[in-house]
């Protein structure tokens, strides 16, 4: 190798190292990390920009101050006008920004494109799901899986997305926004555009999946673990995709940070990094991705802070949560917010006794495995 290759090979050496730690690129640590089987990095700047696509939508502040605009109008044509809605002191501001967020809701839910939006009837065998009819009061509740959508979870919970992310908020609640499971992203994305409004851009928000479906529960940790991955054909969606959808809406910045890889991948070296979280939504199904989550940041939720669980009644991930309580003699309130999923509030500081997650001993009656 002659001094010119030496050269050579030093400056591309410095350009990759520059990529990752120039001044003009934000970053909450360094990133993007890569392990054998996981990666953390920022899609806005660690992805090829060729598969972002395009920005469909303004920022959230042009579409407020246009929303502002209406209402102001509006109000000077009907200041007269006895007005029943129960919002009539409410501040111009706030309603153009549930507005906004509304206008969010109906797209990313899919309900804006009404009969040209479908709906899948769900299973856990890929030859006995069915494309059906768009029917809006099952989207409500989030009883079916949107065709055209970037978001399953239905519009009650993305209300309830919107309505604890606004009490943090509110409440000076330290911390970042996290959800295990986005399918698409759409929920991801409506609480960035939630945060947006509420100026609080500078909490993280951590978007985990494997992008590739559910594992196959063979750490059988909980019999109902089994099966999960059968339906990976439409849960699975690539990470280009979620990260194009944040684009679309305008909502990739630099502290939206994508976590690619299975939880208990996952979870145990971004937990190095985080200090402090607001909001836990936890849409892992299973009890392996779920005990994945809870062992690794609930010692991390602020008090105040809330857990989110999209899968709470009939689901497995519901006995990791009850079994998690149990071996740690706590006892929140849990609060229903459809027929599905459920939050609570964290109002007392615990030790996680993580010995159990090392030994895969997370049952009431398991002890731990004496030292040899």
């Amino acid at each position: 190798m002659n001094s010119n290759d030496n050269e050579n090979t030093n400056n591309s050496e410095s350009a990759f190292l520059t990529s990752f730690i120039s001044p003009s690129k934000k970053r909450p640590f360094l990133m993007p990390e890569v392990g054998n089987a996981y990666e953390i990095y920022q899609p806005v700047y660690d992805m090829d920009k060729s598969k972002l696509g395009n920005v469909l939508f303004a920022p959230p502040s042009q579409f407020i101050k246009s929303f502002s605009e209406r209402h102001e109008w509006l109000h000077s044509i009907t200041k007269n006008v006895i007005d029943e809605t129960g919002k009539k002191n409410m501040p111009i501001l706030q309603k153009a920004q549930e507005m906004y967020l509304e206008f969010l809701i109906s797209f990313l839910s899919a309900t804006a494109f009404n009969d040209a939006e479908s709906q899948l009837k769900g299973s856990m065998h890929a030859n006995k799901v069915r494309i059906q009819k768009f029917d809006a009061s099952k989207r409500k509740g989030g009883k079916d899986w949107t065709y055209l959508g970037d978001t399953m979870v239905g519009n009650l919970r993305l209300h309830n997305i919107w309505n604890l992310l606004q009490d943090v908020s509110k409440n000076n609640i330290p911390g970042d926004y996290m959800e295990t499971g986005v399918w698409r992203g759409g929920a991801s994305v409506f609480a960035r555009a939630i945060l947006n409004t509420l100026g609080e851009t500078d909490r993280v928000s951590y978007v985990c999946d494997s992008f590739a479906g559910l594992p196959p529960g063979d750490r059988a940790l909980d019999a109902a673990d089994k099966g999960w991955d059968d339906i990976s054909f439409y849960l699975s969606v690539p990470d280009e995709i979620v990260a194009t959808n944040f684009q679309k809406m305008g909502m990739l910045d630099s502290n939206v940070v994508f976590v690619k890889g299975f939880f208990n991948e996952t979870m145990p070296p971004l937990s190095k990094h985080v200090d402090k979280m607001a909001v836990m939504r936890l849409d892992g199904d299973m009890y392996e991705s779920t005990v994945d989550v809870l062992y690794h940041f609930y010692d991390k939720m602020s008090i105040g802070g809330y857990v989110i669980m999209d899968d709470w009644f009939g689901f497995p991930s519901r006995t990791a949560v009850e079994d998690f309580f149990k071996v740690h003699g706590i006892s929140p309130a849990i609060i229903a917010i459809d027929s599905i999923a459920a939050y609570w509030k964290k109002t007392e500081e615990i030790q996680i006794q993580y010995w159990r997650y090392e030994q895969n001993k997370f049952k009431p009656d398991d002890v731990a495995s004496k030292k040899e």
